[in-house]
């Protein structure tokens, strides 16, 4: 991740101009603390920053770099009981992202069920304060790809569609043709038109496509 597979610096850009007069942050998906790492230096010195996350080896990781400028909670979004209260909450690569090629624009969820996604969203909205922004990144549809690592390693990931937007997706570390490390995650992708109305449906009202080159799609919560 820290290798260019993401422009954070222009994430963190839009993030702050979008940011106003909110303080209370949460972000879903933290990872190891990249986004948060960029954002506490370019934002306001009164920024309040949370990041959940359910793999505990992420959080390790971000607590290390990040040491305790950020609130780390280890949560799944299934089942979460973060506090309530925050003004603004954004997914870069966390539980929802939008993916754009060719044919237009869809809602990328590592969860694979409908009902699963309506449940997370209405736990999300219980802890975004009415009038609160949603913002999920826009990303160029996933693809097979390959690109050289630092120490002679190469990162590479292959995707199958399984059929009904379900995608399964392998990422890979290779040393020559050797596996190192290997990850095998599940994805669904829904029309953008479906995400809008399941969005809708948990109290989130689109305000923003972000438009052929915006890297956020922007939503209110009611």
């Amino acid at each position: 991740m820290t290798s260019g597979y993401y422009d954070y610096d222009a994430y963190v850009e839009e993030l702050l101009a979008h940011l106003g007069e909110r303080r209370n942050v949460l972000e879903l998906g933290v990872g190891t603390g990249l986004v948060c790492e960029k954002l506490l230096a370019a934002g306001p010195g009164d920024l309040r920053l949370t990041g959940i996350d359910h793999t505990e080896s992420m959080l390790a990781q971000a607590r290390a770099r990040l040491g305790g400028r950020v609130r780390l909670l280890r949560q799944d979004i299934l089942n979460m009981d973060a506090p309530a209260g925050f003004d603004m909450a954004f997914s870069v690569g966390g539980v929802w992202l939008c993916v754009r090629d060719q044919d237009g624009i869809g809602l990328s969820s590592h969860l694979v069920e409908d009902e699963d996604n309506i449940r997370a969203l209405e736990n999300l909205a219980a802890v975004l304060q009415p009038g609160g922004s949603l913002l999920l990144a826009v990303q160029a549809a996933h693809r097979p790809c390959r690109r050289p690592l630092p120490g002679d390693l190469m990162y590479a990931q292959d995707l199958h569609d399984e059929g009904n937007g379900r995608f399964t997706k392998d990422y890979f570390v290779l040393r020559e043709d050797t596996v190192v490390a290997h990850q095998r995650s599940r994805y669904r992708v829904f029309p953008m038109e479906q995400a809008d109305r399941m969005l809708d449906r948990c109290g989130f009202r689109l305000t923003s496509d972000g438009g052929a080159d915006g890297l956020f799609r922007h939503y209110l919560r009611r």
